[in-house]
């Protein structure tokens, strides 16, 4: 007996005899034996050993074999174990016994070694493949769990098709698939057919035929309408089955949930289309690199942009990055690179990129790196935008916005002064730096037609202009009839027969002796008549004059035009100032004699009325006295009239400085002069608080005694008058009012007689009067003063009045007066 065969045998048997002799029987025979003298014995060694094959004798002391037999079948992994029971004859009462406690089978005494090993042999064997079969059981329903489970995972059943019945079985997993409870698919093909769905139903019939009858493959995907309406994708892979005759029995296979697949690639189909869609709209040039193969790919818009044919395309990056500008390449290579290695999604930067045609367009490059699942770049997708036209705009626009500085510094140079010989060398110094100009000049165009350099700027060695005689008269004449239209003369090369053919020989001959190559010359206007020229001179080589320095130049000469006008406006208004401030001394000179020589005979003439009257008055007859009378009143309204004409004229040729002047007290100081004729008026005066403002106390002092004393002697004779003083503050917002300064109002509100409102501007017109002498006393002038006064302190003054309701007397003055 092989070692394969050796056993594990447990003897258990009270008689020592007994089994040793089997012991050395079995042991003979090639199997390996364990004893044990009774029932408690045998549980432990079986517990600890697990013999393949327990003989025990039914009868024993302390536990017998029935018992110990129950109690094995109780042990783990005992069921394959066959168990032999040794009786002592063959009585039916044991041997079900023995059977019922779980014996395998039983052999009675005295042992025939003969039978013994022929049981043991056969008993061993059927364990042996009872143990194989429960093996080869347990590794198909491990294998049919995990295929169930696998097929669960990939939503996936299988089915059964016996061609000869027509019998349909399904897999509880496909059933499911098909949204049916399991076991309750009916096994007919047509049902089947029937869940497929209605556009599909004929495809998949006849690939289930074609399959049947020419043996073609079947696999197939197809939807399936479920119960509640839905669509699912499934996928359908068989096999057919034939007899010996080549006649199809069987057709079995499995079908796999394909919907999430579906799903997906629909979903990357419609991404695909709508990046399509976007590479045909866009203008931009989309490229894709992939960085695992370093191939990249582009849309058709590289030829629209760049001009460069599809065919001529290369995956290759060397493609992309040979037509990068060379002063470009590195750091665009440095920057990219170091994005990608840095773990950044995004990249972008503008750079210089070569056409088709060798010329190279700006491009802003934006991209997005792509990252698999250990975070390792795998993929870039970018978009070139040709921004070459934003980038032109820019530069023009920096550009004009330098030239306008330029400009605006040259103009304010220029505008710094209005001395006409500094606003000319200013220009022409200016203007040669700007332009780069070998040499720059002013012409003075005389309407005798002769010329006259007034001011160059020339660079060192280089001759002068104002060097040469400028005598030839039909020259000035030719210059006033060509730019008298305002034409701009612009020649790029004087060494060109052709440009040289359109200029006079005397005007040739002067520009060659002044080593001229081009010239740019632009008219000065003065009062829109033509006054000059502002030219520039390039010597050294010929120029292309571009349209900026020709409008330059241009805007130039009007900003000397204006400069020019400025100058003779300041020297028109500084004839006038001379004129205004002899005319003053004049005034001042009339003021001395009004004062003296007019007065003298006015003082005689009363002095020697006044004697008359004392000395003959008696004696005098009655009309003699009123004559006299009469006289006297006619000299005291002449001295009235040449003190009113002399304050008026004092207003502007003795003025005081302004100085910080308290209008409250300058009131009080008013008040208690025109104490007496309050008095007599019994007028009530009412004086609210007035501010200080910066002004001519004395004048102030004048003008509240002339609006308080009108507002006394225009009253109601059967009233009593009432003078309302006040003020307010204003802001700038009228127009009559200084911008920058801020105003208070001084109002002076009466209830006397009043007046028209159409007569409010002329009570302030000197010797005006609406009211004669004998009803009101005056001369006309007070009015006239106080506007005086109002406008020489920046200010005005204004009357509101209604008859027989009182006037109001508004001025407005600057609180703070500029000096």
């Amino acid at each position: 007996m092989t070692n394969q065969d050796s056993a594990l045998i447990l003897i258990v048997d009270d008689d020592d005899v007994t089994r040793i002799h089997l012991r050395q029987l079995m042991e003979y025979a090639g199997y390996r034996v364990v004893e044990a003298s009774n029932g408690c014995q045998a549980i432990t060694t079986y517990t600890n050993l697990h013999p393949d094959m327990v003989i025990i004798d039914a009868i024993m002391p302390v536990m017998d074999g029935f018992t110990c037999c129950e109690k094995l079948q109780k042990l783990p992994d005992i069921q394959d174990t066959p168990i032999l029971m040794i009786t002592a004859a063959y009585e039916p009462a044991s041997v079900e016994r023995a059977f019922a406690v779980g014996a395998t089978d039983y052999i009675t005494k005295p042992i025939q070694w003969v039978v013994l090993s022929h049981r043991i042999r056969h008993l061993l064997a059927a364990s042996r493949a009872i143990k194989k079969l429960r093996q080869q059981n347990q590794q198909a329903q491990l294998r049919e769990t995990q295929m169930k489970i696998a097929l669960e995972a990939a939503r996936m059943g299988t089915w059964d098709w016996n061609i000869i019945t027509n019998q349909v079985s399904w897999s509880d997993n496909k059933e499911a698939l098909f949204g049916l409870e399991p076991g309750s698919f009916d096994g007919r093909y047509e049902t089947f057919l029937h869940y497929v769905h209605p556009q599909d139903r004929d495809f998949v019939n006849i690939s289930v035929i074609e399959a049947v009858q020419t043996d073609a493959e079947y696999d197939v995907e197809f939807r399936i309408v479920l119960a509640d309406g839905s669509i699912r994708w499934l996928v359908s892979k068989g096999v057919v089955f034939r007899n010996a005759a080549g006649e199809p029995v069987r057709m079995s296979g499995i079908v796999i949930d394909i919907t999430k697949r579906k799903q997906a690639e629909a979903e990357l189909r419609q991404s695909e289309e709508r990046f399509q869609i976007i590479t045909r709209a866009t203008n931009d040039v989309i490229w894709d690199w992939d960085l695992l193969t370093n191939q990249v790919w582009w849309n058709q818009a590289v030829q629209t942009l760049f001009g460069y044919p599809l065919a001529e395309l290369s995956a290759d990056l060397n493609w992309w990055y040979e037509r990068i500008h060379p002063e470009d390449q590195p750091i665009i290579d440095t920057d990219m690179w170091a994005a990608i290695n840095s773990g950044q999604q995004f990249w972008s930067h503008e750079y210089r990129f070569r056409r088709y045609d060798g010329s190279y367009a700006y491009i802003l490059d934006r991209a997005y790196i792509v990252h698999d699942q250990a975070g390792q770049p795998v993929r870039m997708i970018g978009a070139m935008m040709d921004i070459t036209e934003r980038k032109r705009v820019q530069a023009q626009l920096q550009w004009q916005n330098l030239r306008s500085q330029l400009f605006a510094d040259i103009t304010v140079k220029i505008r710094q002064s209005l001395q006409i010989d500094e606003i000319l060398q200013t220009s022409v110094t200016e203007v040669q730096k700007l332009l780069r100009a070998d040499r720059v000049l002013i012409l003075r165009l005389r309407s005798n037609g002769s010329i006259l350099i007034l001011k160059e700027a020339v660079v060192p060695g280089l001759p002068m202009a104002s060097s040469l005689e400028l005598n030839e008269p039909t020259l000035g004449e030719m210059y006033v009839l060509k730019y008298s239209q305002g034409i701009i003369n612009a020649i790029s090369n004087l060494d060109d027969e052709q440009e040289a053919a359109n200029i006079s020989p005397p005007h040739l001959k002067i520009m060659q002796e002044l080593g001229v190559k081009a010239v740019l010359s632009v008219p000065i206007f003065l009062q829109n008549q033509i006054w000059g020229l502002l030219i520039a001179n390039q010597c050294v080589h010929p120029r292309q004059w571009n349209n900026w320095e020709i409008e330059l130049l241009q805007q130039l000469a009007d900003q000397i035009g204006i400069a020019l006008t400025q100058s003779k406006i300041l020297e028109t208004e500084t004839r006038q100032r001379q004129e205004l401030s002899r005319s003053n001394e004049a005034l001042q000179e009339f003021a001395f004699i009004a004062s003296h020589d007019l007065q003298e005979p006015l003082r005689k003439i009363k002095t020697f009325s006044e004697r008359l009257l004392i000395t003959c008055g008696d004696s005098l007859p009655e009309a003699a006295s009123d004559y006299l009378e009469r006289m006297q009143n006619a000299v005291l309204r002449m001295q009235t009239l040449i003190e009113g004409l002399l304050t008026l004229s004092r207003v502007t040729t003795r003025a005081q400085p302004f100085v910080s002047v308290s209008l409250a007290e300058i009131t009080q100081e008013v008040l208690s002069d025109l104490e007496v004729l309050i008095q007599q008026t019994g007028a009530t005066v009412e004086v609210e608080d007035l501010p200080t403002i910066k002004a001519d106390p004395l004048q102030m002092r004048q003008l509240m005694q002339n609006l308080i004393g009108n507002a006394l002697k225009f009253h109601h004779p059967q009233m009593t008058p009432i003078v309302k003083i006040y003020s307010q503050h204003l802001n700038n917002q009228s127009a009559q009012l200084a911008v920058g300064l801020e105003f208070c109002q001084i109002i002076i509100e009466d209830n006397g007689i009043g007046f028209e409102q159409k007569y409010s501007d002329r009570i302030f017109q000197i010797f005006q009067r609406l009211h004669g002498r004998r009803e009101y006393e005056g001369t006309g002038i007070g009015l006239t003063i106080c506007r005086k006064i109002a406008e020489r302190h920046f200010g005005t003054i204004t009357a509101q009045s209604t008859p027989g309701k009182g006037t109001k007397l508004i001025v407005n003055l600057p609180i703070n007066s500029p000096t």
